[in-house]
């Protein structure tokens, strides 16, 4: 089980995501909506430099042209890239934008699958997939048994037809991490609000140890 930590702002929040065990961390550069947890695709590359082996540096951004992604990841020299809302031209171009060993990862949200069974036109260029499984429009899902704030069901069903790796985000925490994997069994989850303490917006130590350790055991079980 794969277990990232997003929105990494500086030395402090990079250190307790690497003690707390993340696999990953996520640096969010190229900002096109209000935020502050955006940071320069310099400070990204600084913080990834201080990296101990094995932990792998994503850019996750909101940048929709192929040749600004493509810029910043070589800005940060980062090549491992989380897209939001790219065209798929968009995606392909940027595949021969970047170097072979980079790995491209599209996030998609869902809120019907049939949305995102698209997805297969891009599978020989991407990587991964990584699904918000929040559910934004709670009053529309009503069926018995099934948990209103997530889409985990649907999850589940893509990640068993889906050739590529999965990752799950929207909404996890140390409290909800553990059912979300049992229920889903993707490749990787991936948390970033839900670890901050509310009132620093800085990642909370504690709450990041229990969102990897809950992480680790569930796929144990």
């Amino acid at each position: 089980m794969q277990v990232k930590i997003c929105g990494i702002q500086n030395e402090y929040e990079l250190r307790t995501a690497v003690d707390a065990g993340a696999d990953a961390v996520g640096f969010l550069v190229g900002q096109l909506h209000r935020s502050k947890t955006f940071i320069l695709a310099s400070t990204a590359g600084r913080l990834a430099q201080q990296l101990p082996p094995y932990i792998t540096p994503v850019i996750v951004t909101h940048l929709v042209e192929a040749e600004e992604i493509a810029e910043i990841m070589n800005r940060a020299n980062i090549f491992t890239v989380q897209l939001h809302g790219v065209a798929n031209e968009e995606i392909f171009k940027l595949r021969d934008l970047l170097p072979p060993y980079a790995k491209i990862i599209v996030a998609e949200y869902i809120k019907n699958l049939n949305d995102i069974m698209g997805l297969e036109e891009l599978y020989p260029v991407i990587n991964a997939v990584t699904l918000d499984c929040y559910n934004k429009e709670v009053s529309q899902i009503g069926e018995p048994g099934e948990d209103k704030d997530y889409h985990w069901r649907d999850a589940a069903e893509f990640v068993s037809q889906c050739p590529l790796p999965v990752i799950i985000s929207g909404g996890l925490s140390g409290e909800n991490v553990a059912g979300a994997i049992k229920e889903i069994m993707p490749y990787g989850v991936d948390a970033c609000s839900y670890l901050k303490d509310s009132e620093t917006e800085i990642c909370d130590r504690q709450k990041c140890i229990d969102y990897v350790k809950n992480a680790k055991l569930a796929f144990l079980k």
